[in-house]
């Protein structure tokens, strides 16, 4: 029996962010449980790869969207809501799941776009709501989303609240160089950028806080790391003096950021907004405490201090570090957004028995 066809369209990696790396590992999630799955990178400047399909340019892009999905393919797109581009691609799918007949999906991203919808009149808003009821489901990857979602006048059943988390995929070892700049450092800390306009907004508050650090803790060593990470990062670093003790790694893949965040000590997200980071969702999957600033929403477990407050995160990395805790996994159940994902996708095909008889837990 032919397997049921999905198609993703969001950004894939590279680069290595949140919405990116969701979308591979809700690929390869999808096709362990035997369905087939094609991926449409939306990033225009992707190079040619076998693992997605890419088309030059946005209009190329956009006759992709249309052209892809039939009545048998589930059409899932990731976006971040965030800005008239992004809402370009969900009127074409929304379009493409009328004309079509397509069972559609839309997840959002970004936790900018509660900011983003409220600016918008009684028009756009009407607009808005006819695009997003042609989808079966609307994800918002957190509460915050979930509620600008509702307020656009979608109802309850209609729109869901998934993080966009999969798990921690097992890791292998740190590589020679990345264990090289650790060796022999203690207390580590990963500091990870992020957000879809500053990724490096938020980073010199950590920095702030490295030289008073360094006197309780001679031997530390903080990692900075993220997407765009480095061109505001890597100055501040040397004319603070602070090249004995921190060092900015910029771009890595996710699986040599999952092995600096298994050696750390304690990680840092210190963004301005977020929509569910997937490095915090991580840092507790490992069982690493994780100190984030408090932006419309962090999960359950995160020691949070206020965004931007240079003392307040002083205060609280200086409590983690002098009450080092264990590595036992914490409260933290990483299966419970695969479960409801998977719910969402079994509705929109019933009884099918060829999905069903690949689910698993």
């Amino acid at each position: 029996m032919k397997p049921i066809h999905v198609v993703l369209a969001g950004f894939y990696p590279p680069p290595f962010a949140g919405e990116p790396i969701h979308v591979k590992q809700l690929a390869e999630f999808l096709r362990q449980r035997g369905l087939h799955v094609d991926v449409l990178n939306l990033n225009r400047h992707a190079p040619s790869s076998d693992e997605y399909l890419n088309a030059p340019g946005r209009w190329g892009i956009l006759r992709m969207l249309i052209g892809l999905p039939d009545r048998s393919t589930i059409l899932h797109l990731h976006t971040n809501g965030h800005n008239w581009k992004s809402w370009l691609m969900i009127v074409t799918a929304a379009l493409t799941a009328r004309l079509k007949g397509t069972p559609a999906i839309l997840t959002i991203h970004s936790g900018l776009f509660p900011g983003y919808v409220a600016t918008f009149g009684r028009l756009r808003q009407a607009l808005a709501r006819r695009a997003l009821h042609q989808f079966a489901t609307v994800v918002g990857v957190n509460p915050e989303i979930g509620r600008a979602i509702q307020g656009l006048g979608l109802r309850a059943g209609h729109f869901t609240v998934i993080p966009a988390f999969l798990g921690v995929p097992t890791g292998a070892a740190l590589e020679p160089s990345d264990r090289a700049l650790i060796q022999g450092r203690s207390p580590l800390i990963v500091v990870v950028g992020g957000g879809d306009r500053d990724p490096e907004l938020g980073l010199p508050v950590v920095l702030e806080t490295l030289p008073h650090l360094v006197g309780k803790f001679p031997a530390l060593r903080a990692v900075f790391a993220g997407w765009q990470v480095g061109p505001k990062v890597r100055p501040l670093i040397e004319t603070r003096g602070l090249t004995e003790h921190a060092v900015c790694v910029g771009e890595i893949s996710h699986e040599r950021c999952l092995g600096f965040l298994r050696e750390a000590d304690v990680v840092v997200r210190s963004t301005f907004a977020d929509g569910d980071a997937i490095t915090v969702r991580e840092a507790l999957g490992l069982g690493v405490p994780i100190v984030a600033s408090d932006t419309a929403f962090r999960p359950p477990g995160v020691i949070l201090f206020r965004k931007g407050d240079v003392r307040d995160l002083l205060a609280k990395l200086e409590e983690v570090l002098a009450a080092p805790a264990s590595r036992a996994e914490r409260p933290h159940d990483p299966h419970e957004p695969a479960r409801d994902l998977w719910r969402v996708y079994s509705r929109l095909v019933g009884e099918d028995p060829r999905l069903f008889s690949h689910v698993t837990s």
